[in-house]
């Protein structure tokens, strides 16, 4: 049973017309250039033979332009087989009356002491130059080699013009099929939760909207008082080392010695020196203070105790800070 129903599936493909082609071959019209003294005919027939065949192995279909005129009325045949090749009205009516894609000119002149040899192409339509390629400087026995030259360099671009590759759709990925659990009624199934872990509590919910309360550290509350005993001191002492500057002046204006000298000189020294211990001490003092304000600690303790006495002053600090 299944051998008769192989063979009859074998008789159906075998039979089966093949599938059109996607692409329908480009058609050639050859045509040989104009007549130019110094050429052989005979050359010019062998390199449209060689033109002819290297076109059809390259997968192209030619039609000649003898086919052509061949069916045309004398007078007509005359015209087309003498018009310049040159000239796109003369290229256009053998393209017209061919119905082919492209005319193809071969050709095969003097040059210098050898022969020019390449091919030109056209659009058959309207006689417009598609490309074209020639090899200069060329023996006889070299002129063969430089026509496959020539249509090495010019049928692979009147192929790209004529029959564009079609550019392939991108790839289509196929969905993905998603898997659907398998549920016994039964069964109950768990409920997907967080991952906690015993004795640790999740955390709760908090309150973007509240600001955390920075609390101001101890030594802060206190750094005022020793900045402003420095300022008092500082100022004490510069009263007192202007005074000691008077004390001086009154000593050196003076022609005739003062009858209470002694006492002016003691009393300047001592204003003096409590002027320079006043200043010292309360720049100590401020300098303290912005410690204490500035100075990156958690908590503080701090007992300060300011000292002024007639010979000077002084300024303590009693505490802890972390």
């Amino acid at each position: 049973m299944l051998i008769p129903f192989l063979t009859a599936l074998t008789l159906v493909v075998a039979q089966a017309p093949a599938p059109p082609s996607s692409a329908k071959p480009v058609t050639v019209l050859l045509a040989p250039t104009d007549v130019a003294r110094g050429t052989p005919r005979y050359l010019v027939g062998l390199a449209q033979e060689h033109v002819a065949e290297q076109l059809k192995a390259r997968g192209l279909e030619v039609v000649r332009v003898e086919d052509v005129t061949r069916t045309l009325p004398r007078k007509q045949r005359a015209a087309m087989t003498l018009c310049k090749r040159t000239q796109p009205a003369c290229i256009a009516s053998l393209g017209v009356a061919a119905k082919t894609d492209v005319v193809m000119v071969t050709e095969v002149v003097p040059y210098l002491s050898g022969f020019k040899a390449g091919v030109r192409v056209y659009t058959a339509r309207d006689g417009a130059p598609l490309t074209e390629h020639s090899v200069p400087e060329v023996k006889k026995n070299q002129v063969m080699d430089a026509l496959t030259q020539s249509l090495n360099e010019v049928v692979p671009i009147t192929l790209r013009v004529l029959r564009p590759e079609p550019v392939a759709p991108p790839p289509v990925t196929p969905p993905v099929a998603q898997q659907t659990p398998n549920v016994t009624p039964e069964e109950k199934q768990p409920v997907p939760g967080p991952d906690l872990t015993p004795g640790v509590q999740p955390p709760s919910q908090m309150d973007l909207t509240d600001t955390p309360k920075v609390e101001t550290s101890g030594r802060r509350k206190w750094a005022w008082v020793p900045a402003a005993g420095g300022v008092v001191l500082a100022g004490a002492g510069t009263v007192f080392f202007v005074q000691s500057r008077s004390k001086y002046n009154q000593l050196n204006q003076g022609k005739e010695p003062l009858p209470n000298g002694q006492d002016v000189r003691d009393s300047g020294k001592r204003a003096q020196t409590l002027g320079v211990v006043g200043i010292g001490v309360g720049a100590a003092a401020i300098a303290a203070g912005a410690l204490m304000y500035f100075l990156p600690v958690k908590q503080t303790n701090v007992q300060p105790t300011v000292t002024l006495t007639p010979q000077g002053g002084g300024l303590s600090l009693a505490g802890t800070w972390q």
